[in-house]
Formats: C-alpha cells, structure tokens, sequence
C-alpha cells in the first residue's frame, strides 16, 4: 500500500492544519499522540467516533468532557446536525484554543465550547499550561492536584440546564468516578448513553462500582491507535508498543442493547483481563 498522507495546508511555529476524515483540522505538531495521529493517518480513535455515531440521532445533546482539540466533538457535531448540541469542555488553555478553532473551521453552530473542568464540586482548579514547542502527550494532563498554573472554573455537568442528553463522553484522566459524580442528576433523569474511558487498572474498580449505583450496564470498547483503514490510507503503525484505547460503552439497565462488544465482568473487571479472557491468554 502506498501511503496517501495529505499534506499540511498551513504550518506556523507549532500548529499545523491538515484537511482530515472528518474536516479540517489545526493540531499541535508537537503532540505524541492526537496531533500525530490527524498528522500521518488524518484521523483520531476513528473506532470510537464510529460506534458513538452509531447511538446518536440528529437532534441529540452530546457532552463532551475533555473534549481536547475536538476530534470527537465535530464529527459528533455534524452527527447530530443543527437541531441538535454539543457541549464541549475542555481545561487546558492552549488546548482549548485549538478546539475552537476546529469548531470555527468546520462551521458547526451547534457547539458550545467552554474552557472549563469538570468535577463534581463547582469552584476553580489551576492548570498547567504546556510549553508547545516541546513534544509530549498534551492530552495526558490532569485537571486536578496542581498548585501552579492558569485559573480556570470547575464546574459539575448538572449545571450546564441541559434540556435534555442523549450521550455523555468523558476523557479526564483518571477523574471520571468525579465527573460522574457531578452528573448523577442529569443522568438520573435523562438516562443517558455514557462513553467513559478506563485505561487504568488502579482506576476500574472505583469507576465500575460508580456505574453500578448509578444502574448502568458495561461493554468494553477497546480499540489500537492504529486503523488500518485510516483516511490518508498509511500503512505504517506509528503506535506499535502502546496498549489499545480502553473505554466503557455504557446503557441504563433495562435498555435493549444490540452491540457486538465484551461485557464487563464485575467490579473488578480491568480491560487487561478483557483482553486475556478474550485472546485465550491466562492470567
């Protein structure tokens, strides 16, 4: 196969803009992962994107808490169309530039971005602000337990006065059992999808115990980095020594479910053991 990696249509210092699957897209050049991956394969957890996509109807109200630059964000935007929102949240002050960027190329009057943390106690949380010359992995940033950096708002999605949410997608870094939290009334009565990563070992267990009191069932969505049917049709992994991208698909109990995902296997269930059970592989 012969790659077909687009070329950069704009470069200054270190953001880049590339035309990719899901439109344009300006990126950091330094970033170890999401700016890479829109840089050689034009796409990000195009796995996740088409299964969140497949339980969204145009009209829907989507949160996304860590929305980073907007890789989810529009593609679920244009899913959901005008009658519908959605509600990015994204801390990181650079980063959080970058997603609104993406939101204004792409034209989507149907996004609500806000420079903010969610947690679930209203009240504010200082955020490191990266160098963005230097290469690292910007989406690995904790919106918690930093003494320095820029003040920004945190706040819980229950008081974001949504009308209505069909879906709620949370990437924070280990903080989502929080986030959870300060959205139990919103998912109360709205019952929403729930897309929540869980990449952690130490983390599962406090988190699939949240979702239990919160009366949802789990499947395991794990997927590579690496989509051999990525957009720029590259056929080299550039990820090949890194665990898959482990998330929870999660629907209230009583839903009718038809998805060809594992099953999370009680409150101890990590994605590690998934991945054994599934491979043949004891533990």
């Amino acid at each position: 196969m012969t790659a077909r990696i687009n070329p950069r249509m704009l470069e200054h210092e270190h953001v880049a803009l590339k035309q990719c699957r899901h439109g344009y897209f300006a990126y950091n050049v330094n970033d170890l992962y999401i700016g890479r991956s829109l840089d050689v394969y034009g796409e990000w957890g195009e796995e996740e994107v088409a299964a969140l996509s497949q339980v969204l109807k145009e009209g829907a109200i989507v949160v996304d808490a860590g929305a980073n630059i907007g890789t989810h964000t529009v593609p679920l935007a244009k899913r959901v169309g005008r009658s519908g929102a959605v509600f990015a949240l994204e801390p990181q002050p650079l980063t959080f530039q970058l997603l609104c960027g993406n939101v204004a190329l792409n034209a989507l009057v149907n996004v609500h971005c806000h420079n903010v943390a969610a947690t679930d106690r209203p009240g504010e949380l200082r955020i490191p602000v990266l160098n963005p010359s230097q290469r690292t992995n910007f989406g690995a940033v904790k919106a918690e337990g930093h003494e320095q950096g820029r003040r920004v708002d945190a706040i819980r999605i229950d008081d974001l006065g949504l009308p209505r949410c069909n879906l709620i997608k949370i990437d924070v870094e280990g903080m989502e059992p929080r986030v959870l939290a300060g959205a139990s009334r919103i998912i109360a009565r709205h019952r929403p999808v729930l897309f929540v990563e869980n990449n952690r070992e130490e983390h599962s267990a406090p988190l699939l115990a949240v979702l239990r009191e919160l009366d949802y069932n789990a499947w395991w969505h794990i997927a590579p980095y690496y989509n051999p049917r990525n957009y720029f049709a590259n056929d080299e992994d550039v990820f090949p020594n890194h665990y898959p991208e482990a998330n929870l698909l999660c629907f209230p109990k009583g839903s009718t479910v038809n998805i060809n995902l594992w099953p999370v296997e009680g409150t101890d269930d990590t994605f590690i053991k998934a991945l054994r059970r599934h491979s043949g592989v004891s533990s």
